[in-house]
């Protein structure tokens, strides 16, 4: 699973580096889509399984996953979005600080990956176990945004070098998490900290598809447009594990 998000990010960053200028025009409908998958994912089996738990703490977590995102957005300026919230020139320092919030976003999407194995898998029908569903919302989530880091370091014009040191380190954001959350659980303290993480991560992505979804919906001139995007990433991610 670790490598599969490792080289499912670069593989996407260095093909989006190869035909960007006509990525970029599909950019915001591919988010979109990816969003809504994302979203049916989530409602659909992630929240079923949290909650089937029966614990009510577990709520507090997806609020604290929330809240952390929002915060998080202080340092990323909304990159997880698919734009960055800042206008003119970007220095070395602002890009570093972008750079960093989004790479911690990463890092705490990856913590459950490898500490899932011992839930109840009530709501998965074609795997044997519910962290491939998991494992499917991040990833689906994070390849447009290797997407958009790559389009956004081409906007402001950085070197190629420069470009494949972020993309490596974006690359392995998420599965150091994994191997981190695997690690962490061992100790006492943690050891039942698999549903918190991964009702924090949920919070975390919660806020950023609902505020995608708002945003495309009311912020574009193509409403209807949008609209359809949406309704078939939803049909999308219904149908993924349908069989």
């Amino acid at each position: 699973m670790t490598a599969i998000l490792f080289f499912g990010v670069l593989f996407t960053g260095l093909l989006t580096e190869l035909v960007s200028t006509k990525l970029e025009k599909y950019k915001q409908s591919i988010i979109s889509f990816s969003v809504a998958i994302v979203l049916t994912l989530i409602c659909s089996h992630i929240l079923p399984e949290i909650f089937s738990m029966h614990n009510h703490r577990l709520g507090y977590f997806l609020l604290i996953g929330f809240i952390l995102q929002i915060l998080l957005e202080l340092l990323s300026k909304g990159i997880e979005h698919g734009h960055v919230h800042i206008h003119g020139k970007i220095s070395n320092k602002e890009l570093f600080v972008i750079f960093i919030g989004l790479s911690i976003h990463s890092f705490i999407e990856g913590i459950p990956v490898n500490t899932l194995q011992d839930l109840n898998h009530n709501h998965v029908s074609s795997f044997d176990s519910f962290s491939w569903v998991y494992l499917t919302a991040i990833l689906i989530h994070k390849l447009p945004i290797a997407a958009v880091l790559i389009i956004f370091l081409n906007s402001i014009n950085s070197s190629f070098k420069r470009k494949i040191i972020f993309l490596l380190l974006f690359a392995i954001s998420s599965p150091s998490g994994a191997f981190f959350g695997e690690y962490i659980v061992e100790s006492s303290f943690f050891s039942q900290w698999s549903n918190n993480f991964l009702a924090i991560s949920t919070g975390m992505l919660l806020h950023i598809t609902t505020l995608l979804i708002f945003e495309d919906h009311h912020g574009s001139s193509g409403k209807f447009k949008n609209l359809l995007t949406i309704f078939g990433g939803i049909i999308t991610g219904i149908l993924i594990f349908s069989f």
